[in-house]
């Protein structure tokens, strides 16, 4: 029987909006597996809302939009490009895509603990009710942990802490998180491509266990970190964040085993900010 990967000997196409850490990851593991990748990111002068028609006419078989508009304080300060990034796009894909199409779609886990209240939150969760209710076959929402990659480290939580310990003594909430590595990401997604029901689903993929901030925080910097005395936890966060993940094809590790795996790289990374 034919691999789902293979239609007549040729290679799947796929395209990737965004050229983050997790679009990258996504892009590493694909070629990696001899597929056919494109691109469009604002560093090859693609920008949403330009004309997608380009993405159309590439007829790919996987479409995974992973481009993000910014931060929880980004949202905050400046809420129009989440619309257009978070819920304006997905929902055009969904619409307008070929049937044959795939469409990938990411989200978060502060959509699971409705305690963190954001825009950003709020983004992702409008998102998620307007592709369930659009029911579009071959399409899925993953909802990610808190990602970090090393193709952009400094928009990273493990770069940033990094950097302001150097200014700063680091003040760090009790938020319990799920550190989450964009290349463990990517290459459970691509293991799970072939198992994937043909309707609209959401799924959660994220390690096992999870971990305060001040934890993870002296993970990386390998010190104690003190949390606010007024408030331990961040309310625009959620306040416990395990989600697991629920794909067909899954392992058992946990955040901490694959932080490990990745802490000598981490350290040369850390090491080189000024």
């Amino acid at each position: 029987m034919e691999s789902a990967f293979f239609i007549r000997g040729n290679p799947m196409k796929h395209i990737i909006l965004g050229n983050g850490n997790l679009g990258n990851a996504i892009a590493t593991e694909i070629s990696k597996r001899n597929q056919k990748v494109l691109i469009f990111s604002a560093s090859n002068g693609w920008h949403y809302p330009a004309n997608p028609q380009p993405i159309y006419d590439e007829i790919p078989d996987h479409i995974w939009v992973t481009v993000g508009a910014g931060s929880v304080e980004q949202a905050k300060a400046n809420y129009t490009p989440f619309i257009d990034l978070h819920i304006k796009l997905p929902t055009e894909l969904t619409q307008h895509l070929t049937p044959h199409t795939s469409l990938h779609l990411f989200s978060t886990d502060y959509v699971v603990d409705r305690r963190g209240k954001s825009l950003y939150a709020l983004s992702k969760k409008t998102m998620e009710e307007a592709i369930t209710l659009i029911n579009r076959p071959l399409t899925y929402i993953y909802r990610i942990g808190s990602l970090y990659g090393t193709h952009k480290p400094e928009n990273c939580f493990p770069y940033k802490l990094k950097k302001n310990s150097l200014k700063n003594t680091p003040t760090l909430p009790l938020n319990y998180i799920t550190p989450t590595p964009a290349d463990w990401v990517a290459t459970t997604l691509l293991d799970n491509l072939e198992e994937l029901p043909p309707e609209t689903s959401i799924f959660n993929v994220a390690p096992q266990e999870n971990c305060t901030v001040q934890y993870w925080g002296w993970r990386i910097l390998g010190k104690h970190l003190s949390h606010p005395d007024n408030n331990s936890l961040d309310p625009s966060r959620p306040a416990q964040s395990n989600i697991g993940c629920n794909l067909p094809v899954t392992d058992s590790f946990s955040w901490l085993d694959l932080w490990l795996k990745r802490e000598r790289k981490w350290k040369e990374i850390l090491d080189g900010i000024s």
